[in-house]
C-alpha cells in the first residue's frame, strides 16, 4: 500500500515524536478537479449568475468537483417554493465573488438519493428545503487508486431569512459576509492580514534580528505577517542553558533507551537517484502511483535507525571518534524526559496565545545537515549549545521549490562493522521535502529554483528563531567547541497560517482555528 509520510516518520515512534503527522488513512479520493461546466465561474455578473431561472442545477455526481474548493448550499428541487428560490438567488448574489461558497439547486432526480450525515435525517426529507455540504478538500496523502466517495449532507434547520442563512454559511464555510455581500469587520481584518503577508524583497537576504519583543509587536509585525525573525538571547535566562551539561544528562537519563537516527556523512533526508539502491528495478513503483509522481526516479533518503542507551549515545556524539553521525531528533520532552520541562519556559510573547502541539529536544555531534523541507507547524527553535545556520525560502511560490510527493528509501546499518547500505526502497512517499539540492542545484531540471528568494539565519546559544509554518528550510548545525555537541529545543504550535500539501499551487491561508482573533485580537 502506498502511503505518504513526513520527514522520518516511522511506525515505531510514539505519536508525540512524529515530525510530520501525515498518514494515509485511505480516505477515498475525489473524482478529480472541478469541471467548469459543473461548477460555473463566480467572477461573472452576479445579476446574471443569480437569477432564480439561472441557478445551477447540481447532480450528486457533480459534488466531487464542487466540494474540493467550496462548501455548498442547495435547494431541494421538490420544494420549488418561490420564497426558497428568491433566497437562493439572494445568497448567490451575496457570495458571487467568494469561491468558498457554492449556491445551487439539487436536481430533482437526486432528491431522494441524498446521504445524510446523521441517519436520523432521512426521515425528515419531506420537510427539508435546503441542504448543506461541507467542503471536502482533496485527499492529498493517499496515492492509491481513487474510488467514488459518498458526500454527506445536513439539512438547514434555521430561519428562512437572509441574515440567518448568511450567518450560518459564514460559520460553516469560513467566510465573512454581510447580507449585502460586503465584508464584515472581521472579514476586513482577515483581508488586511492576507494582503500584508511577508515576502522577501531581495533574492538573497538575512533574517531580521531583534531583542525580546513586546507581545503586541510580535503579533502584529511577525506572527500575523508570517515573517521569520531571530530573537537574540530570548532564552538566555533558562535554567537549561547552564544546567543541561553532558554530565547532567548522563546522570539523569543515561540508563534510558532512546531511538536515534544514523547517517554516514551527517546529511539527513537528502534526495538522490533511486537507481543507486540495491533493490531498484523499473517496476518498483506501481504504474497507478508512478503516473501521479513528478519525480518517480528520485528518493528521499531516510536515515538508518537504532536503539541504544542514552549514555552510549552521549559517548558516541562527544568522543569525536565516530565514523558516522548520530542524531536524537524531534524527541518529545513531555513523553521521554518530562523532568526537563522544569528547566524551560514558554516564551512570554506567545504564552497562552498559541496552541502547543509538540515540545522536542534535538541533540547531535553538531555535524548534521537537515536538507530542504517544511514543517506544518509554527516553529520556535531555541538554541542551547552550538550554532545552527539556516537557509529559508518563503511558501508563497512553492513551484520554485518543486513541492510534490517524492518516493522514500531507508538506509540499512550494520553496527558490528559500522557500514551503511542502500538496501530498502519503501512503499511510501514524503510530502514535505524538496528535490532541489540548494548547495548544488540542477538548474536544467529545476530551472524555477533560480527565481527563489532566500533568507539566511544564524542561531547562537540563547537565540530563538520564529519560523512560520510551511517556510522551507535547510539547517546546518555546528558543535560547541568545548562541549562537542549541538543542543536545541523547539516548540511546535498549531499554525496561524496553514495550507494543503503537497500542493505547489496552494498558498498559505489564515487558520480558522484562530478565528476568534479576528473579533478580538489577544494583545
Amino acid at each position: 500500500m502506498y502511503v505518504s509520510m513526513g520527514v522520518s516518520v516511522w511506525s515505531e515512534l510514539a505519536l508525540l515524536t512524529l515530525l510530520y503527522i501525515v498518514v494515509c488513512s485511505c480516505i477515498l479520493d475525489h473524482e478529480g478537479p472541478p469541471d467548469p461546466l459543473q461548477h460555473p465561474p463566480t467572477d461573472g455578473d452576479p445579476d446574471k449568475l443569480c437569477l432564480a431561472s439561472r441557478l445551477h442545477h447540481v447532480k450528486l455526481s457533480d459534488l466531487g468537483g464542487i466540494l474540493q474548493n467550496s462548501c455548498a448550499l442547495l435547494g431541494v428541487a421538490q420544494h420549488n417554493d418561490v420564497t426558497i428560490q428568491s433566497l437562493l438567488s439572494e445568497l448567490c448574489r451575496v457570495f458571487h465573488d467568494d469561491a468558498r461558497v457554492f449556491i445551487g439547486q439539487l436536481a430533482s432526480s437526486n432528491s431522494s438519493e441524498i446521504s445524510w450525515r446523521s441517519f436520523h435525517e432521512d426521515t425528515s426529507m419531506n420537510s427539508t428545503e435546503l441542504v448543506f455540504y461541507s467542503r471536502e478538500p482533496m485527499e492529498r496523502s493517499c496515492l492509491l487508486i481513487p474510488q467514488k466517495m459518498v458526500f454527506l449532507a445536513e439539512p438547514y434547520r434555521g430561519r428562512m431569512i437572509l441574515d440567518t442563512i448568511v450567518q450560518f454559511l459564514n460559520e460553516k464555510c469560513g467566510t465573512f459576509r454581510t447580507k449585502s455581500g460586503s465584508l464584515t469587520a472581521p472579514g476586513l481584518f482577515h483581508q488586511h492580514i492576507m494582503d500584508n503577508l511577508y515576502k522577501p524583497e531581495k533574492p538573497v537576504g538575512e533574517c531580521q534580528r531583534i531583542t525580546m519583543p513586546l507581545r503586541h509587536t510580535f503579533i502584529q509585525d511577525y506572527l500575523l505577517r508570517s515573517r521569520p525573525v531571530v530573537i537574540e538571547n530570548a532564552v538566555g535566562n533558562w535554567p537549561a542553558m547552564k544546567k543541561w551539561t553532558t554530565e547532567f544528562l548522563h546522570k539523569e537519563f543515561g540508563s534510558r533507551e532512546i531511538h536515534i537516527k544514523l547517517t554516514p556523512n551527517g546529511n539527513f533526508e537528502g534526495v538522490e537517484s533511486a537507481t543507486l539502491w540495491a533493490d531498484y528495478h523499473e517496476d518498483w513503483i506501481p504504474e497507478e502511483v508512478k503516473s501521479q509522481l513528478s519525480f518517480p526516479d528520485l528518493v528521499v533518503v531516510r536515515p538508518a535507525t537504532s536503539e541504544m542507551k542514552f549514555s552510549d549515545f552521549l559517548e558516541l556524539i562527544t568522543s569525536g571518534n565516530s565514523s558516522y553521525s548520530a542524531y536524537l531528533e524531534y524527541s518529545s520532552i513531555p513523553h521521554y524526559m518530562p523532568k526537563l520541562e522544569d528547566d524551560i519556559l514558554e516564551l512570554p510573547f506567545v504564552e497562552n496565545l498559541l496552541e502547543r502541539r509538540h515540545l522536542n529536544i534535538w541533540l547531535s555531534d553538531g555535524n548534521t545537515l537537515g536538507k530542504l523541507h517544511f514543517d506544518p507547524f509554527d516553529n520556535f527553535l531555541c538554541q542551547i549549545s552550538g550554532e545552527k545556520h539556516l537557509v529559508l525560502f518563503d511558501p508563497h511560490n512553492n513551484e520554485n521549490l518543486y513541492e510534490a510527493h517524492i518516493p522514500e528509501a531507508i538506509l540499512g546499518f550494520s553496527p558490528s562493522v559500522g557500514k551503511f547500505r542502500r538496501r530498502t526502497l519503501l512503499q511510501s512517499t514524503s510530502m514535505v521535502m524538496s528535490p532541489v539540492d540548494i548547495l548544488d542545484p540542477d538548474l536544467e531540471r529545476f530551472p524555477r529554483f533560480a527565481e527563489a528568494s532566500r533568507l539566511s539565519c544564524v542561531l547562537r546559544p540563547g537565540d530563538v528563531l520564529f519560523m512560520p509554518a510551511f517556510w522551507w528550510h535547510e539547517v546546518q548545525s555546528y558543535p560547541d567547541p568545548l562541549q562537542k555537541r549541538n543542543l536545541a529545543v523547539n516548540f511546535w504550535y498549531e499554525p496561524v497560517f496553514t495550507k494543503e500539501f503537497p500542493c505547489a499551487e496552494c498558498r498559505p491561508q489564515f487558520n480558522l482555528f484562530y478565528r476568534d482573533w479576528l473579533e478580538d485580537l489577544p494583545v
